[in-house]
């Protein structure tokens, strides 16, 4: 489980970062020209594409069992999220439960889902090596 657990870190780390630097993007750049909607639908599917490749790369060589994939992804999404309320209150100078109030809105919702396909991403990938497997 270890394994599973430094895993889900480098997943975390490499796709948290990504997104940063898109968010920062999508606010200062791409927003103000075609909206904040628009911006956010386009940033998501960059964000599941990222996740898709960045699991593919860290479990290249590795034989990771179901359960794993799971924790991994299961903690990779506890990480961002935690990250996603810290930086709401520490950015934006909000709480917690106004972090968690925009999270319930229809734009937060598309961003909820796009976290979790990436929480499901190392099961995804793992399916999907299983059915390119000769039997």
């Amino acid at each position: 489980m270890r394994a599973a657990c430094l895993a889900a870190l480098a997943y975390f780390v490499l796709v948290f970062a990504l997104a940063f630097a898109l968010g920062v993007a999508r606010t200062l750049i791409i927003a103000p020209h075609i909206g904040e909607t628009a911006a956010v639908l386009l940033e998501v599917p960059v964000l599941i594409v990222a996740s898709w490749i960045v699991v593919r790369r860290l479990l290249r060589n590795r034989s990771f069992t179901l359960p794993q994939r799971a924790v991994m992804g299961a903690i990779a999404f506890a990480m961002t999220m935690a990250s996603e309320a810290m930086l709401s209150v520490i950015m934006r100078n909000q709480g917690v439960t106004d972090w968690a109030k925009a999270v319930a809105t229809p734009l937060g919702l598309v961003g909820l889902a796009g976290q979790i396909a990436f929480a499901a991403m190392p099961i995804l990938v793992g399916l999907a090596g299983m059915a390119r497997r000769p039997r």
